[in-house]
């Protein structure tokens, strides 16, 4: 083991280390704002290269590309020339998204964090007390930033939704809706793999605003009915089947609440809820990239991963009984079944 090994490899400097990784996230952030992927895919470059060609201080941009080399985003030779790594070039890749997710929708990431201990003293939401308005509202009035979030939605819908139709028989189902269903990312999957369906789905306006356009290229317009609303006053009647696809992890407890209550007062007693989100297990360790993500949403929205028994208390608290918890596809991945309380 050299020096260098060894020093790593002391506790000390692995929680150091940990302390000071907010700044590499930062780097990846002004790389992809400056264009520095982009700037790269012509052939390696020094920094200074890479400044003048984006008008940028060149001291400052050479202790970012180190910093990034480090991470392995980037290599670095002998004449500190830098280019893109395997890793730095899925950046550029446009199936995940992940420019910008580093880029301006960063911002909604990173800055919610700074209010985390308020929150944590509070339970206000640490993007509110941040930036004076909640999630969603920001998004409606940062249209670069909520289109960004919307094609991620529709982008990953293939690999949250593509499986539904394995863990559920919707053979007797007419149809389905899909309360706070963004611009129709699972109803897309679902109306493929079902063709005898029929949807709502149901969004605050400015949201639900650009679904007809995404749904009219896919076919499926005359098979889906859209709706704008907020969900915390009221949620269309009339399904068989309502979804609420990664949206009660992304509320309160009370929010919680407010919106089970909505949707059990507009259901049947054969209508059946069925919620798409992970369950934490109780007592186990969450892989890094879940925790990270879990706290950072939490920050961001106010919302959170619970365990069986807070997603069971929820639902009898709103007249719901919890049938069943199925997983699907990747371990994350799980299909609460709940079904109306009768007397």
């Amino acid at each position: 083991m050299t020096a260098v090994e060894a020093w790593e490899a002391d506790p000390w400097f692995k929680l150091d280390t940990l302390i000071w990784s907010c700044v590499i996230s930062q780097a990846v952030h002004a790389a992809v704002v400056i264009g520095i992927p982009a700037l790269l895919t012509t052939g390696p470059k020094s920094a200074k290269e890479v400044a003048v060609a984006s008008g940028s201080d060149a001291q400052t941009l050479e202790a970012i590309l180190h910093a990034l080399a480090a991470f392995e985003i980037l290599d670095v030779d002998q004449n500190e020339q830098f280019r893109l790594t395997q890793l730095g070039n899925l950046l550029l890749d446009p199936s995940h998204g992940l420019m910008g997710e580093a880029g301006p929708f960063f911002e909604t990431i990173y800055k919610a964090q700074s209010g985390l201990l308020q929150m944590a003293r509070t339970g206000e939401t640490a993007f509110k007390t941040v930036f004076g308005v909640d999630f969603y509202s920001y998004l409606a009035s940062h249209s670069q930033v909520g289109s960004f979030f919307n094609e991620q939605m529709i982008r990953n819908s293939p690999a949250r939704y593509g499986a539904i139709s394995s863990v559920y028989d919707f053979s007797k189902v007419s149809k389905i809706v899909d309360v706070g269903g963004g611009q129709g990312a699972l109803i897309l999957q679902l109306l493929k793999q079902q063709p005898h369906l029929n949807a709502i789905l149901f969004d605050a306006p400015q949201v639900v605003k650009g679904a007809a356009a995404i749904l009219e290229q896919a076919g499926l317009a005359g098979r889906c009915h859209i709706v704008g609303g907020n969900f915390l006053e009221a949620v269309p009647a009339g399904g068989d089947v309502y979804f609420l696809a990664a949206v009660l992890n992304n509320l309160s407890d009370t929010d919680a609440r407010v919106l089970l209550r909505n949707c059990r007062l507009v259901m049947n007693d054969q209508s059946v809820l069925l919620i798409l989100q992970g369950v934490r297990d109780f007592g186990k360790r969450l892989p890094r990239w879940s925790a990270l993500v879990e706290l950072g949403i939490m920050a961001q929205r106010g919302g959170r991963t619970r365990t069986e028994p807070q997603v069971r208390e929820l639902l009898e608290y709103a007249g719901f009984a919890l049938r069943e918890i199925r997983r699907y596809q990747a371990a994350p991945r799980t299909v609460i079944e709940a079904a109306p309380i009768t007397a």
